[in-house]
């Protein structure tokens, strides 16, 4: 036997026989004592290469997918002791495992809350309770980011490298998680109040399931998929997914480090890079339409003056409080002001560009109408000065609210 473990094909072959038997229907436990033998000397990358030759061989992604579970608990004594892999800050394993930790946080928030539910007498109302759960649950859906950043990140790059099978596996796993999670709140929005005894039979029949099927997936990421992609995917590959990443979110989790891997060239495009037809930034992307839309929407008028005094830029908004016209871009600002006011202009300019100041406010009474006007310094992420943003609001109707609004109550007539 010992001649034959420490062949890995053949290792493989055999637990591959052995998972075969399970999909025929023979019980986990006549299985589970040989497969542990088999795995004394396997690790995870066995597994991995496991289900990859049996999707090849002919087992269909859909069988292996049901029986997903069934041999992750089989082989769980051998994968506990599996460490979680360490990455730098930044990296995009590191970034997953971070959101795995809140995810398991938060699970376990619920479970607590399940445990509260179990403990109230039968007739007692739980709908408070269950409203905690409901919002948990609800900070959960934000495995959704988590999923799509390994489905359309991070799997492509193994089917590059003809390892398809797992990942189709996995993402058959992800839908079941978003259909439990789904299906769960869903059912909690419907519910007007609720008795203990009714919550403690939906948590047990709804609850569990959906939070146990993120727990799983976890499991499985940081004991099988993690470790491998780190053994699949060159450093070019991981600053590739890296850069990418913003495009879809995080999950309960920011990152806040810039991350390149030595050897491979920084690009600094992660800060505003055009992905398709949106523009890629730090805290989200835009398409330019949508972009445009956005500035003509904005409340408050722009104009952006850049670092050697050129107007750039300004909003296209449907009010403007100062008039402008596109005859003002690529002229200096200074052109742009009463005579009797460009020592004002230059002072602010001079002030910061010096880093002297960051910000220049003024107010003004105007046609009835209190107008405030505020210029801030631009600066790049070093502080060096990129240019001066003007920003004017008209403040007359906030200046004017009182107490509270916080029933739903539109300002102007329904259209249509």
């Amino acid at each position: 036997m010992s001649e034959i473990t420490n062949n890995r094909q053949q290792r493989i072959d055999i637990m591959k026989s052995l998972i075969r038997q399970l999909h025929s229907g023979v019980a986990e436990e006549r299985v589970q004592a040989q497969l542990e033998t088999m795995l004394d000397e396997a690790d995870y990358s066995d597994v991995f290469q496991m289900e990859v030759q049996l999707i090849k061989e002919g087992i269909p992604a859909e069988s292996i997918q049901r029986l997903c579970d069934t041999h992750t608990r089989v082989l769980k004594k051998h994968l506990d002791l599996q460490e979680t892999p360490e990455t730098t800050p930044g990296h995009p394993v590191h970034t997953f495992v971070n959101e795995n930790k809140e995810l398991v946080k938060t699970t376990n928030q619920v479970r607590v809350l399940i445990k509260k539910v179990e403990e109230l007498p039968d007739e007692r109302d739980a709908t408070s309770e269950m409203r905690e759960i409901q919002q948990l649950l609800n900070n959960l859906m934000d495995v959704d980011k988590h999923y799509r950043r390994k489905e359309y990140l991070l799997f492509p790059y193994f089917e590059k490298n003809d390892l398809p099978g797992p990942p189709m596996v996995m993402w058959g796993k992800h839908d079941e998680a978003r259909k439990l999670l789904k299906q769960t709140i869903e059912g909690l929005q419907q519910m007007e109040s609720i008795k203990a005894s009714e919550a403690r039979t939906y948590n047990q029949s709804t609850v569990n399931g959906a939070i146990e099927a993120i727990d799983d997936m976890v499991y499985k990421e940081e004991k099988i998929l993690f470790p491998t992609a780190l053994n699949v995917l060159s450093e070019q590959d991981w600053y590739d997914i890296y850069l990418q990443s913003d495009e879809y979110g995080y999950c309960l989790y920011a990152p806040q480090f810039e991350w390149a891997p030595e050897g491979v060239e920084r690009m600094e495009t992660k800060k505003a890079a055009t992905m398709g037809d949106r523009i890629q930034m730090p805290t989200g992307n835009l398409s330019l339409e949508e972009l445009i839309g956005v500035f003509r929407t904005m409340p408050f008028d722009l104009t952006f003056v850049d670092k050697e005094d050129t107007v750039r830029y300004f909003t296209p908004g449907k009010e403007r409080i100062f008039d402008r016209s596109r005859a003002i871009l690529g002229r200096k600002v200074q052109y742009c002001h009463p005579p009797k006011s460009v020592h004002i202009v230059n002072q602010i300019l001079k002030d910061f560009k010096a880093d002297k100041q960051e910000r220049a406010r003024f107010w003004i009474n105007m046609g009835g109408r209190l107008i405030y006007i505020c210029y801030y310094a631009v600066r790049d992420q070093e502080g060096s000065y990129m240019g001066t943003l003007e920003v004017t609001q008209d403040l007359t109707e906030i200046r004017q609210l009182e107490g509270e609004q916080r029933l739903l109550e539109y300002d102007g007539e329904v259209k249509g």
